[in-house]
């Protein structure tokens, strides 16, 4: 070629090189201020809204329990003993079980991530990236089952009017007086010693809201620190984990004891309880297995090597190994990620 033509080309190189080099800079270059903000704002909103769904719950709630009567009356019998009960008051009352149920789980996770797991261990294995959003990330989605439990239970109280055990006693019926064995289906109450909101709970018997209540913190409470907590020790877990059953148990059996349910009230909001629980900790939560990525997939097996395989937490390729099946006829890179974890695991062991 003539060297003029040489040089047009070499020259037209350079500038294609250059141009790729400029466009490279530009895709890996880091986002603006203006793009930090808006990716912000993009997040808020989001929080807003569930801050929004929240609260709107909330106020449903209090309005279904304080200001509503139940929207039916089923009817009773006069001499009926199920109904028949006295009034003993409440041995474990909606205040210790509303603050039992929020407070306690967060209190669980939070020292459980700090005592077993180092903050940079969530950069390199959680798709969060940090301990707190993870936290609350859970704590969210459990929020969210509770709040959704608590509206259905009252939602039942409401749609059916149960009487409960102490009926008679609290609401004693103008109807009743003089009636031997008759269905008596409207009914007035007469009793002006307690209180507008007593006379309608005593018409909110189905289902047990502290049945439920109490069944789903324990299910969630179990399943996080089965997956969560190390084998570090032989009775800790099943000691904790006993001890949150028995939240469970004690809750249910003293709604019977108080006469405040029927033995069926307490049934139905056990079974509401526990599917609820097991919704949450395994479509919501993900069994608390920390959700890599493909992207920090590579750090994650870096870090492997210098840190045990348990519960999940960076080595931890169970758990991996759950959320990742379902990717891998979709992603064949997934393959190897999974069999590079799992050859770790020989080396470590």
């Amino acid at each position: 070629f003539p060297q003029s033509s040489t040089e047009q080309l070499t020259c037209s190189t350079i500038t294609l090189e250059e141009e790729t080099v400029e466009n490279t800079n530009n895709v890996t270059a880091s986002p603006t201020v203006s793009e930090k903000i808006m990716n912000v704002c993009k997040r808020l909103r989001w929080i807003y809204v569930d801050l929004a769904l929240a609260l709107l719950m909330i106020i449903l709630l209090a309005v279904l329990e304080f200001l509503v009567q139940p929207y039916q009356q089923i009817g009773f019998f006069c001499n009926d003993p199920k109904i028949s009960f006295k009034f003993t008051g409440d041995t474990i009352s909606a205040g210790v079980i509303i603050s039992f149920s929020v407070a306690v789980p967060l209190l669980v996770i939070w020292i459980a991530e700090y005592i077993y797991y180092s903050a940079d261990s969530y950069e390199s294995a959680s798709y969060y990236g940090t301990r707190s959003k993870l936290i609350w990330r859970w704590y969210g989605h459990y929020t969210a089952g509770i709040l959704t439990l608590t509206l259905l239970c009252e939602a039942m109280k409401f749609m059916i009017g149960e009487p409960r055990p102490h009926f008679l006693d609290t609401c004693k019926p103008r109807e009743a007086a003089n009636c031997t064995n008759e269905y008596i289906i409207s009914y007035t109450c007469t009793n002006t010693e307690v209180s507008t909101w007593s006379i309608n709970d005593c018409n909110k018997s189905f289902p047990s809201g502290h049945a439920a209540l109490s069944v789903y913190t324990s299910i969630f409470l179990v399943w996080y620190l089965q997956n969560r907590m190390p084998n570090r020790t032989l009775f800790l877990k099943p000691w904790l984990q006993c001890l949150t059953s028995m939240w469970a148990v004690t809750c249910s059996i003293t709604r019977v004891g108080d006469n405040r349910h029927h033995w069926w009230d307490v049934l139905i909001g056990d079974v509401l309880g526990l599917l609820f629980g097991l919704f949450v900790v395994i479509l919501s939560c993900r069994h608390f297995c920390l959700e890599r990525t493909a992207a920090n997939a590579a750090n994650a097996a870096t870090y492997a090597l210098n840190e045990p395989l348990e519960n999940g937490q960076i080595g931890g390729q169970i758990c991996y190994n759950k959320q990742r099946k379902h990717n891998v006829l979709l992603n064949p890179s997934a393959v190897s990620e999974i069999r590079e974890m799992k050859d770790i695991g020989r080396i470590l062991e």
